[in-house]
């Protein structure tokens, strides 16, 4: 699958994974999703969308993983998987991983994987938990430097540990308080990606100074730093581009925001997580290896109320009166009709068993297992009836 967005922050705020599970279940109850955050299962709340958490301590560590699924999902318009997982570590930092992956498309299709937002549920955890990519602290809007914070962001620059680039903006001729506000718009789509830093005054000719003529940055730019700045290389310049002041002044914050969200999107789809992150999936894997099988807890649907402002009338339960199943409610009966029907499958298979084996003939045994047979023949029926609506790919989902 294709990588949409991909954020990895350390994490320095303690606890972090119940701050977490804190936000996900805030940001659950708006999507009316039922499912509580802290507790370990698979949850399905409709063939084309199942929930997974995980929780695991040992050694030390603990872990954990919020997954949201949609096994339905084609072509790269459409959202396959997205995955949040924290981890705490004694005696050190932990880290948070933000993934979304985009389903497979046609070979037809173009290679770039269409633009996906920060996720909000991000956005707000950056604001409640102390993050930095490698060394550089991470945060929801760009931070302005003054004069004796330039060693740190020389420092920041030089950072080869840093997965994300960081972003340095001159003020130029602008009003202070609209040039941050202006700089938040333009940096919206990279938080948890990259950090902005913005210089005015005479902290841009001290700036420029520090990295010299080559790092500089123009007057009214932004200029994008990857990971590891060589001031000493003559070579190492073309790697950081600039966004000049013509070109700024084409083009609004929102296409401007588009323009470094979509560069970094997809630079941070190809850029190698940190060895521990192979650890923790290696785990989680074997765990959810163990775990297949186990029990699919289906969510029950939550009502549906319609506008009462729109359709002049109070509001009506999705379910009530002669309105159809929804798909979820359709979907849990059909769960329930083949575990019943795997169930007197197993029985009658036991029964034949019984029957070769003492070869009994007897009427009582042969009436008993006609019974369980006519029985598997009525789920079936029922089954068929069920699954008219749902169609061949929800019985896949099913089985």
């Amino acid at each position: 699958m294709a990588v949409g967005f991909r954020s990895f922050l350390s994490v320095e705020t303690a606890p972090c994974i119940e701050t977490v599970i804190g936000h996900l279940d805030r940001w659950s109850r708006t999507k009316e999703i039922r499912v509580d955050a802290g507790a370990p299962g698979r949850y399905l709340l409709d063939p084309d969308d199942v929930i997974t958490i995980d929780r695991h301590e040992a050694g030390g560590r603990s872990v954990y993983r919020w997954r949201r699924l949609h096994p339905y999902a084609q072509g790269r318009n459409e959202i396959w998987r997205t995955s949040v997982t924290a981890v705490e570590a004694q005696g050190g930092p932990g880290w948070l991983w933000t993934e979304i992956e985009a389903a497979e498309g046609d070979d037809d299709e173009p290679a770039r994987v269409p633009f996906m937002s920060v996720p909000a549920v991000l956005r707000a955890l950056l604001a409640d938990l102390r993050c930095r990519d490698g060394i550089v602290p991470s945060a929801t809007e760009p931070t302005w430097v003054a004069s004796d914070g330039l060693p740190d962001l020389m420092d920041y620059l030089a950072d080869e540990g840093r997965l994300g680039p960081v972003y340095v903006a001159r003020q130029g001729a602008r009003d202070a308080e609209a040039f941050h506000a202006w700089a938040t718009q333009v940096m919206w789509e990279v938080v948890g990606l990259g950090n902005a830093f913005l210089l005015g005054g005479q902290v841009e000719e001290e700036f420029n100074d520090m990295v010299g003529e080559l790092h500089a940055i123009p007057d009214a730019a932004i200029r994008t730093y990857l990971p590891g700045v060589q001031l000493d290389d003559p070579r190492d310049p073309r790697r950081h581009q600039i966004l000049g002041a013509v070109r700024i002044d084409r083009n609004g914050p929102r296409r401007l925001a588009y323009i470094f969200g979509l560069s970094q999107r997809d630079r941070g789809g190809l850029a190698p997580l940190p060895p521990e992150v192979a650890d923790v999936e290696q785990l989680l894997a074997g765990e959810a290896a163990e775990r297949h099988g186990a029990e699919l807890h289906v969510v029950a649907d939550v009502p549906v109320q319609a506008d009462s402002a729109q359709h002049g009338g109070p509001p009506v339960a999705a379910g009530s009166g002669n309105i159809a199943l929804s798909r979820r409610a359709q979907h849990r009966r059909l769960v329930e009709l083949l575990e019943e029907n795997e169930q007197l499958r197993a029985e009658v298979e036991r029964l034949r068993g019984a029957l070769g084996a003492t070869r009994h003939s007897g009427v009582a045994m042969l009436t008993a297992l006609e019974t369980l047979e006519e029985e598997v023949r009525s789920v079936r029926r029922r089954f068929g009836a069920i699954d008219g609506p749902l169609g061949a790919e929800q019985r896949l989902t099913a089985s």
